[in-house]
């Protein structure tokens, strides 16, 4: 089973970070920055890693949701058994996000209305809606389930 931890940087204007992928032989799409979660490794300490590559330096502040896709059973053919989890953090400064994050590749600032198809390409269904309840208050603190 491969296990992935998304990271989720808002600006304070609700932006959202998208880096492209680095699919080979395809045109980039932008998705949410993740990493793999190494074997001992919790999925927080993953999301910390996956963080500072990034951004950097940069003062953030930690949501205190966190996103799971708990893994299927059973495996739809053709694909591995994932289990996801998301982790939201704010960007401290104010102001605008800045342009380019340290990430490798090039960082695109989404606004709301753009979220809803980060489900389809990062598999992540009810992302947004996630997203915009933590951003409003009302999503509770702690694990929340991601679809199915």
């Amino acid at each position: 089973m491969r296990r992935v931890a998304f990271v989720t940087v808002l600006s304070l204007k609700g932006q959202l970070a998208l880096v492209a992928d680095e699919l080979p032989g395809g045109h980039p799409q932008w998705v949410l920055p993740s990493g793999s979660v190494r074997a001992a490794e919790p999925y927080r300490e993953a999301a910390a890693r996956v963080l500072r590559d990034v951004v950097g330096a940069l003062p953030v502040r930690g949501g205190a949701v966190e996103g799971c896709r708990w893994a299927q059973v059973p495996v739809p053919v053709g694909r591995s058994r994932r289990e996801a989890h998301v982790f939201i953090f704010r960007l401290a400064a104010a102001g605008d996000p800045p342009e380019h994050l340290p990430w490798k590749g090039v960082t695109r600032w989404a606004e709301p209305e753009e979220w809803p198809e980060l489900c389809t390409r990062c598999d992540l269904p009810d992302v947004d809606v996630l997203l915009t309840g933590y951003l409003e208050g009302w999503i509770p603190d702690g694990r929340i389930t991601l679809g199915p």
